[in-house]
């Protein structure tokens, strides 16, 4: 895009969304909004960091029962679960955070990149949701074989 069309594009968003209040209201609301954005940013990348040590505990947990490689490669599906479910969260946070971000800011670029945001997110969200589905899946799949023969 030329430097027109992009001066064009940015005046028809309006600037800022929230710059018509009265008495400077507006500039404090935007500010205020984005400390709240930081803040749920940082919820999210500590619930990340939280799960990453949860997970990291029960890896080490489950490699340390068994010597078998494919003893140890099972009871890593579990860790894994534990840290897609703390991943997935951490992600909402954060693209709840974009949303927010959405709200202080009308020019264009800073909505084009917190959309691509969102999306990326979003869609690493719908994959990990899906993989850690899998995962239960196959837990109890082979819960339910290795208790089948136990009723016979």
């Amino acid at each position: 895009m030329s430097g027109a069309q992009l001066e064009l594009v940015e005046s028809m968003t309006g600037g800022p969304s929230l710059d018509h209040l009265p008495f400077g209201a507006g500039e404090t609301l935007i500010h205020v909004l984005e400390m709240i954005a930081v803040i749920i940013d940082l919820i999210g990348v500590s619930i990340i960091l939280f799960g990453f040590v949860i997970a990291s505990i029960r890896l080490i947990g489950s490699l340390s029962h068994g010597l078998g490689l494919k003893r140890n490669l099972t009871d890593v599906a579990p860790a894994r679960a534990v840290l897609g479910v703390y991943i997935l969260t951490g992600l909402e946070f954060m693209i709840a955070s974009d949303i927010v971000h959405t709200v202080t800011t009308r020019a264009f670029s800073d909505l084009l990149f917190v959309g691509l945001l969102v999306i990326i997110r979003t869609a690493i969200s719908f994959f990990l949701g899906k993989e850690i589905m899998e995962i239960h899946h196959e837990e109890s799949t082979r819960r339910s074989r290795a208790e089948q023969p136990a009723r016979d």
